[in-house]
């Protein structure tokens, strides 16, 4: 993770003998402490090297970022809701491995010019929703919602330098339920009301919707702006953000690099890291790397492919590192609290997680065990034509909002199929060895198994309601487990974790 104690040092960023050829000899392992050019002399070309490589990781989050707001540009505009009629489908692009359990609605944030006012209606006791609030850089700061047991009403939004809190009723005037106070002054509302059916409950989802607005509110300091306001023009790039958004934050290309870098620079100055206390040294860094006064300069003889590269080492041994995770047991694992959903000073696990699962919650909220067993060591599954992977649970998953199982292709996004099932979980007819409904009454318990085949390999009808697809033709793809509403038994081992087994094909 890229923690102000990497910046200042504890990580190592090796240049490794790849890049001998390109770096002085005395550069090829170095710190972002060193990264800072020495008192009265110019930096060395490692030193602009790192730096660079810490603003590409630092500044990636832009990306979504961008893919999440674009198509909000051209529909509502900003400080507006676009509510999504239903559930995320194949054509969905504007989250990565968007959940298929929640119909979102969705606000771009631009506090430069303006407070707002956002007003959340009642929702009727078991319903899970939650209004996520995050910053620029996609940190999860804030929640409204069942899970916090929320009260409906007005809520100011407003830019804040010092503090991120939601405050509560007695600390504020009878005007709102409390006070947001942003990070940074562009930023998202991902807002998700849980779906308990795609038919009958649609319309009432729809519904609550339509109750949610958010207006303009005069500020209690001043009505000078804060910043640009945020439109197609401040964030225009030649990038198709889309694709760029798909790219590995350590592989992009010089000509995406450059983009990323011109994006950061025009940003940053008003979007500050969460941490304050980290301004001066996350500026010094990019200030190194050629960002300064909104504008991008690049370094003279600069290799931005060499920085890409000097990143994609920095961040995939950061990722790796086993103090960033927690163990579930069965070889199920997320990131630590501190490095999920609000990421503070880890930089390297933000950057992960905005390309890999934009939009995360906090662990308070929502929990996203990654399975970890597969021959490949990483979180990738593989099954070829005639395999099928096997998911026992050991019981009903203990949580206080809903679970679901869902599965990904290798580009983040749901798996076609003709079922249209793209998850499994709580609200699922998912049944027991014996043919009973899991969800049938809250007193049966067990254990049950979900199956995971190929799209075009249809298993016995008694496995039809279990089955998840995967990938015609087999392949490789991923899943995720989300616990929102986790208990503690989910955390402290006393819930045992789905066993995943390689199997042979379950055929008719």
């Amino acid at each position: 993770m890229f923690s102000s104690r990497f910046l200042s040092k504890l990580l190592l960023l090796n240049v490794g003998a790849h890049f001998a050829n390109s770096l002085p000899l005395e550069s090829t392992r170095t710190s972002c402490c060193e990264a800072q050019a020495a008192p009265g002399g110019p930096p060395t070309y490692a030193q602009i090297l790192n730096a660079t490589a810490f603003a590409i990781i630092y500044g990636y989050p832009i990306l979504p970022y961008l893919q999440f707001v674009e198509p909000l540009f051209s529909s509502v505009g900003t400080n507006a809701i676009y509510n999504e009629p239903g559930l995320a489908n194949l054509q969905e692009a504007a989250v990565v491995r968007p959940n298929v359990d929640t119909i979102y609605s969705r606000v771009a944030v631009d506090l430069s010019h303006t407070d707002l006012e956002l007003t959340i209606p009642p929702v009727e006791d078991g319903r899970f929703y939650i209004f996520p609030f995050y910053d620029l850089y996609g940190n999860n700061f804030a929640n409204i919602g069942s899970v916090n047991n929320s009260v409906p009403g007005k809520y100011l939004l407003r830019r804040a330098r010092d503090t991120v809190i939601l405050k509560n009723d007695d600390q504020l005037s009878s005007q709102y339920r409390g006070i947001i106070d942003y990070p940074t002054t562009y930023g998202s509302i991902l807002i998700r009301f849980l779906l308990r059916n795609n038919t009958t409950d649609v319309p009432i989802v729809q519904t609550l919707q339509k109750q949610i607005s958010i207006v303009p509110a005069n500020r209690c300091d001043d009505s000078q702006p804060k910043a640009p306001a945020l439109t197609p023009t401040l964030l225009s790039t030649s990038l198709n953000t889309t694709t760029a958004a798909l790219l590995f934050p350590g592989s992009l290309d010089a000509t995406t690099v450059d983009q990323l870098l011109n994006l950061t620079a025009r940003l940053s100055s008003y979007d500050p890291p969460e941490n304050t206390s980290e301004t001066s040294i996350v500026n010094s860094q990019l200030a190194l790397a050629g960002l300064h006064n909104g504008v991008y300069t690049p370094p003279a003889g600069l290799n931005l492919t060499l920085a890409s590269l000097l990143a994609d080492e920095s961040l995939t041994a950061s990722i790796r590192a086993p103090s960033l995770y927690q163990n579930f047991g069965n070889n199920w694992r997320t990131f630590i609290s501190a490095a999920s959903g609000n990421f503070h000073s880890y930089y390297a696990a933000r950057t992960f997680i905005a390309w890999s699962g934009y939009l995360e919650l906090v662990q308070y909220e929502a929990l996203y065990p990654e399975y970890f067993g597969s021959a490949s060591g990483n979180a990738i599954m593989t099954v070829t034509a005639n395999q099928s992977i096997l998911m026992t649970f050991s019981d009903k998953p203990p949580v206080t909002g809903f679970w679901s199982l869902t599965a990904y292709g290798v580009d983040n996004y749901l798996i076609p199929n003709g079922l249209e099932r793209f998850s499994l979980g709580d609200r699922s007819n998912l049944t027991y060895p014996n043919g009973g409904l899991v969800y049938g009454n809250t007193s049966s318990n067990g254990n049950f198994q979900i199956l995971m085949q190929p799209a075009d390999v249809s298993p016995p009808a008694n496995w039809t309601s279990n089955w998840l697809p995967a990938p015609s033709g087999g392949g490789n793809f991923t899943v995720n487990l989300r616990w929102y509403g986790p208990t503690g038994a989910l955390t402290n081992g006393s819930y045992v974790h789905p066993v995943v087994t390689l199997q042979a094909a379950i055929l008719e």
